[in-house]
């Protein structure tokens, strides 16, 4: 009886591990099912998936809000119908454009983010695009009338209530030139490499209101404000606050508008107390041109070295910037204005 009862256990357990084994065989062939179908699946993810939320997208792009980036989609379908395929959605070429301004990344590195998109294609799509978008994004730097600047006037302008704009011109640094005299002319003594300079125009209120066309690092603050024809937008009583490397009291004279510039010391020892109190009060209106620069310093497209294969797009890129820093948080809260 002890025997039998020992053959029937052991028949018992022959027949469970039987049975394990099956299912663990199952379970393998499943499972190598499912790599097979992962591998042959080539599933890819949209980089557009991973932008998720506001702050995300302004960290990558620079853009602030979902609603702009839709409404500039929608822009360039409305000017620029194309019925062509693409490998990206249009969506996501616009993105991409943003992503190399705000992070400045290679072309290389952009096609590893969208789906292996080639690194040509994403050249291409780039050099095509931004003529596009700049001329969507240079509706939105225009020159404001007398009555908007005097009803979005600061109260750090509380003294200089007839300035129509604030001048400042801001230097990026571009690649060496092969060409000589594109060397001689791009030189920037100031920032002791080869630069690109754009005059840059703001309103009391902190808008951008003008951007000149590049000019080489070594042309003067003068020489860019002359060829600018800037000084033709204004009339009498206008006036333009500069710093001290704006020369250009002769010019502001024959049009009759007024120049604010801080004082130079001249053979004076030190500043009379107007004169210091003017340089203050100057000093604390100018500031805010310099927050916008920076503004624009904060995409990285400017704060590397500018590629000079690029440089007949780089008028286009700082519209679209430009207009992206309008499209910004402002620069003053609101209690700053004048009621």
């Amino acid at each position: 009886m002890q025997e039998y009862s020992n053959e029937k256990d052991d028949v018992d357990t022959l027949e469970c591990n039987v049975q394990d084994n099956i299912t663990a065989n199952k379970i393998l062939r499943e499972l190598k099912n499912v790599e097979t179908q992962v591998a042959i699946g080539n599933i890819k993810t949209s980089f557009l998936s991973f932008i998720d939320t506001v702050k995300k997208l302004n960290t990558m792009t620079g853009i602030c809000s979902f609603e702009i980036l839709n409404e500039i989609i929608g822009l360039h379908k409305t000017h620029f119908p194309d019925k062509r395929q693409h490998t990206l959605c249009l969506k996501e070429r616009i993105v991409m454009v943003f992503v190399k301004f705000k992070q400045g990344l290679s072309f290389a590195i952009l096609s590893i983010l969208f789906n292996d998109f080639s690194a040509e294609s994403c050249r291409l799509t780039y050099n095509s695009l931004i003529p596009q978008l700049a001329y969507i994004f240079k509706s939105l730097i225009y020159w404001p009338s007398r009555q908007e600047i005097l009803s979005n006037t600061p109260y750090c302008f509380e003294q200089f209530t007839d300035v129509r704009v604030v001048l400042d011109c801001t230097e990026i640094s571009v690649q060496r030139p092969k060409c000589l005299t594109c060397r001689i002319k791009c030189y920037s003594n100031y920032k002791s490499t080869f630069t690109l300079k754009f005059l840059i125009g703001i309103s009391p209120g902190g808008l951008i209101t003008y951007i000149s066309k590049p000019y080489g690092g070594r042309a003067s603050d003068k020489a860019i404000f002359e060829q600018s024809n800037l000084i033709e937008l204004m009339q009498k009583p206008d006036a333009v606050m500069v710093d001290k490397g704006f020369l250009i009291d002769d010019i502001c004279k024959k049009k009759n508008i007024t120049l604010i510039r801080p004082p130079f010391l001249k053979n004076q020892k030190q500043f009379s107390k107007e004169d210091a109190l003017l340089s203050k009060n100057i000093a604390k209106a100018r500031v805010h041109i310099e927050r916008i620069n920076q503004r624009i310093k904060t995409f990285n497209i400017f704060c590397h070295t500018f590629p000079w294969a690029h440089v007949h797009l780089a008028s286009d890129i700082m519209t679209i910037i430009g207009g992206l820093c309008n499209l910004s948080q402002p620069i003053f809260s609101l209690d700053k204005f004048i009621s």
